[in-house]
């Protein structure tokens, strides 16, 4: 065993190994994931963003007539994605595996900067089984946007001790691929300064004159924000420009707190251990000192350290808001599982506890989140009731609405946006007026969950019981494990 661990570490080393390891790593990527390829309820996140994404097609522009605060390149990536055809699901997760598999790549090739290429390898590897316990099995923003800014990072390692004419041209590339997922999720802001930062620093070491410094700097700024400007363009040429500032910037400050986020980070920190335990372990090396890694060991370092800032001031901490600490985390602990006996020992451990994780709970997720078949009954129910008219989920899936190609009931389609407490001053509209409208409009079929959750609004929930007894018949409850969906159906007597 021992022999063929140093037969994998030797040809890892080797190009052609190196080139295969690669591979290998897609590869583990659709095998790490290929459990929950064509589960449409991964996540209500995604499920809108592809909900989006189809209604863009159909005429419907994203804040006017569909209303989130996410950026519209996500949901603009989401429309690329159906024209791959199907109804979507599958093919939005096989883009978002192709995406991790890259990733995970991109890491390998940062972690050989600072470690053995095997101990590179590993890392790509756990990033690939730590997004799954993350919240990214399927197509969250993260395992999109962690892609670019991963190969900001790889070029920003690749211009230390660069020339200045090539610290300007590949400063403004990376700040560009920085701009491009800003325009995926706007939480990269801080990572996107930080790298901006960097380049400056190295421009300013290799003695780039201070007025071509500036004229660099402007130029990487400008790179950053072009994406977001043009598409704030776009919609003041459609005079519009007000709905998007709203939906993109000032919601995201009206919004209140979520009254469980505190324990979803104390669910955060252990499966970060596995990346953790060996960063601790690398510190005792002082890799900061290496000859030709040192430098790179900072940035990363700094990079790392940013993420982390980053993520505690956001203020909140849903389980796949740690999606982005996963990349540089997984380079940093490279460094770790390569010293002396102890990093190859931690490195078996971590690979092992992540793989049995991963195994228990695939095999235990459509129990406590539904699955295709699932749904499929689920829309079974609804389309028996439908009859040609409006699903409303008041609490629940917005996948139902792509899957039986429902109208939507509103511009706030995303179903917790009406009915959670915290959602109801950042909207921009009245929410409990905007839901009495609905449910005035009689859907013919309302979605609801059958576990309560204290974050729903207590007034929402009672406008909208008052019109399920008066209006609706129960046609049907689809239990799992610790919830389930309910179908009320418009009585037509």
């Amino acid at each position: 065993m021992i022999a063929g661990a140093r037969a994998i570490r030797d040809a890892v080393a080797q190009p052609r190994g190196w080139r295969v390891a690669m591979v290998a790593l897609m590869v583990a990527a659709l095998i790490v994931r290929l459990h929950y390829i064509g589960d449409p309820l991964i996540d209500s996140d995604e499920q809108f963003y592809l909900l989006v994404g189809d209604r863009m097609w159909h005429g419907a522009v994203p804040y006017m007539d569909i209303w989130d605060r996410k950026p519209v390149g996500l949901f603009l990536l989401y429309a690329a994605i159906r024209l791959l055809g199907g109804d979507g699901i599958v093919q939005y997760q096989l883009v978002a595996t192709a995406f991790a598999g890259a990733t995970a790549v991109v890491i390998a090739i940062l972690a050989r900067r600072i470690a053995p290429p095997w101990t590179a390898i590993v890392v790509g590897l756990l990033y690939l089984l730590s997004l799954n316990l993350s919240g990214g099995p399927g197509g969250q923003a993260p395992v999109f946007y962690n892609l670019p800014v991963a190969v900001a990072a790889w070029i920003a390692v690749r211009t230390l001790d660069g020339a200045p004419e090539r610290i300007v041209r590949r400063g403004a590339v990376a700040m560009l691929l920085v701009g491009i997922a800003l325009q995926i999720k706007y939480s990269v802001l801080v990572e996107g300064i930080y790298f901006g930062l960097a380049f400056s620093w190295m421009a300013w070491r290799a003695k780039l004159p201070m007025p071509r410094l500036a004229v660099a700097m402007t130029l990487w700024v400008v790179a950053a924000l072009a994406p977001t400007a043009l598409a704030f363009a776009w919609y003041a040429a459609i005079g519009h420009a007000g709905d998007f500032v709203f939906a993109n910037f000032t919601s995201i400050g009206d919004r209140g707190q979520y009254r469980h986020e505190l324990g979803e980070l104390g669910k955060i920190g252990p499966r970060m251990l596995p990346f953790l335990l060996p960063i601790a372990l690398s510190l005792t090396r002082r890799p900061w000192r290496g000859a030709t890694s040192g430098a790179a060991w900072l940035l990363l370092a700094g990079w790392g350290l940013t993420a982390t800032l980053s993520f505690a001031g956001f203020g909140s901490y849903f389980n796949h808001y740690a999606l982005p600490l996963l990349v540089p985390f997984a380079v940093l602990a490279a460094v770790g599982f390569a010293v002396d006996r102890a990093g190859p020992i931690l490195a078996v451990v971590a690979v092992t506890a992540l793989v049995a994780v991963n195994t228990k709970e695939s095999t235990e997720y459509g129990s406590y989140f539904g699955d295709a078949a699932y749904a499929a009954r689920v829309t079974a129910a609804i389309d028996a009731n439908l009859h040609g008219g409006t699903l409303y989920v008041y609490f629940g899936d917005p996948i139902y609405y792509q899957l039986t190609q429902s109208p939507l009931p509103s511009r706030w389609a995303f179903p917790y946006h009406l009915s959670l407490t915290r959602e109801q001053p950042a909207l921009g509209v009245d929410a409990m007026a905007e839901l009495k409208r609905v449910l005035d409009s009689r859907p013919a079929v309302i979605l609801d969950r059958t576990l309560y959750d204290d974050n729903r609004d207590p007034q929402a929930d009672a406008l909208l019981f008052a019109h399920l007894h008066r209006d609706y018949r129960l046609a049907g409850t689809f239990p799992l494990r610790e919830d389930g969906t309910r179908v009320w159906a418009l009585r037509r007597d």
